[in-house]
């Protein structure tokens, strides 16, 4: 069953069509060009084109698995509904968490999935499947984040800027998915998460200081070069990838300084890690960043065993917060257009309260939910749906291989393109499976 409320539009939004605020604000800052700077002005002009048509993703990863009673899919008065309520959306009939009111009045210009079934309960597997489409048990080759693939699909059209951030970690035990086996090359920039730049990396970098590391890196090309003669590319190949993009990388310090961001916009984000996270996401793919993975929270911030009801109501919020303002700004901006915006955990939690102790829900693989919108798709949508306590999937059910094929082809990518590694050929979706959701393309 697919739902489209009054947010939902067959070809454009009427707003895709008006002057945002910040483009008029920095278009009247510049105002007075004199003849001679025509020239200029148009290649800026084309340059902006090129950046606009440029993909972006923004995954906000729910590590620990949401739960969907909790979240998009409430149950209000059933006995596995909880003690939480509901509140209308911006599509009519449709109700989400009382502790989600922006994401509820943005439920227009999102995809809602309430039918999404799994079948690996794990955290470590389920996050594994859940980001790269492969189950553990089937790897015949290290298998990449999507984000990776997407990085090596999808080249970036400046070299001097990372195409890939990666804010925050999952926990020793739940190591984010890399490059695989297309190569640290493809893994995503570090970044410790909390609105903290790459580890290590110098501010304020004179150009004195890059002109002398441009002399040194000039030096260890060469010997590099020496030493590859003769040896498989393969061997320096990645030494000298994190020698170019450390080199460039210098050059745009101040590219995850939200300090320079607004005290309104810091605030309208909310004092939180995720926060912090979300803004810095933000000014990324604004300075021409392709794909930025947030982790929300280092850790399982979503399991709830236990004291589910007390704890999920701040997570919620601070959630809500965050995301919601990202994609006020991203719509704002006029980067909604060519940004998917992802956010998802690894699966759902138990219709019985139950958990370890006082309340809570374990996992839950069979029917959960999940949101996503932006880059083109149909605003408004809701997919599938679950039977009255939320035990199962009642209509159109969609699987994670269906989720994939859907991002991929949203961003202009055939889902079942093979890439190659040692001679085998090796789909973006494992084997080949699922269909895209046709009705959000």
């Amino acid at each position: 069953m697919s739902i489209l409320g009054t947010g939902a539009r067959a070809v454009c939004n009427p707003s895709d069509h008006a002057f945002s605020r910040r483009l008029f604000l920095q278009g009247a800052v510049g105002g007075g060009l004199a003849f001679g700077g025509w020239n200029r002005v148009f290649a800026e002009d084309t340059a902006a084109a090129v950046k606009r048509d440029q993909k972006h993703v923004i995954l906000v990863f729910m590590s620990g698995g949401p739960s969907q009673f909790e979240t998009w899919d409430p149950k209000p008065g059933r006995p596995t509904g909880g003690p939480h309520l509901s509140i209308p959306t911006s599509v009519p009939g449709v109700h989400i968490d009382e502790y989600m009111p922006n994401l509820a009045r943005l439920a227009n210009r999102m995809v809602t999935v309430r039918s999404m079934t799994s079948k690996i309960g794990d955290h470590t597997d389920g996050a594994f499947l859940a980001q790269t489409s492969y189950a553990p048990s089937q790897i015949v080759a290290p298998p990449p984040h999507w984000l990776s693939i997407c990085k090596h699909q999808l080249p970036s059209p400046d070299n001097d800027i990372p195409a890939y951030v990666n804010i925050g970690k999952e926990g020793a035990a739940l190591a984010v998915p890399g490059a695989g086996y297309l190569g640290p090359k493809y893994d995503g920039l570090y970044c410790p998460g909390g609105g903290e730049p790459p580890q290590d990396l110098p501010k304020n970098v004179s150009e004195q200081e890059l002109a002398a590391m441009r002399k040194r890196e000039e030096m260890r090309q060469a010997i590099s070069k020496r030493f590859a003669s003769g040896r498989d590319a393969r061997l320096t190949d990645a030494h000298d990838s994190a020698f170019t993009r450390m080199q460039r990388l210098l050059a745009q310090s101040d590219l995850f300084d939200i300090s320079k961001e607004k005290e309104e916009d810091r605030r309208r984000y909310g004092d939180s890690r995720l926060g912090r996270d979300c803004l810095m996401a933000r000014r990324l793919v604004e300075k021409g960043v392709s794909f930025v993975r947030v982790q929300h929270q280092n850790g399982l911030a979503w399991d709830k065993h236990r004291r589910a009801f007390d704890s999920q109501r701040h997570i919620t919020s601070e959630f809500d917060v965050a995301v919601g303002a990202l994609i006020d700004d991203l719509i704002d901006s006029g980067l909604w257009r060519d940004t998917l915006v992802v956010l998802m955990g690894e699966f759902g939690r138990t219709p019985t309260i139950q958990g370890q102790g006082t309340p809570g829900r374990n996992h839950w693989t069979k029917s959960w939910s999940l949101s996503f919108g932006g880059c083109g798709l149909q605003e408004g949508a809701v997919i599938g749906s679950t039977n009255e306590n939320g035990t199962d999937v009642k209509d159109r059910p969609v699987t994670i291989p269906d989720l994939f094929c859907t991002f991929y082809r949203a961003l202009g990518m055939d889902p079942h393109k093979e890439l190659h590694f040692q001679g085998r050929p090796i789909p973006l979706v494992e084997d080949k499976k699922g269909k895209p959701m046709t009705e959000v393309l």
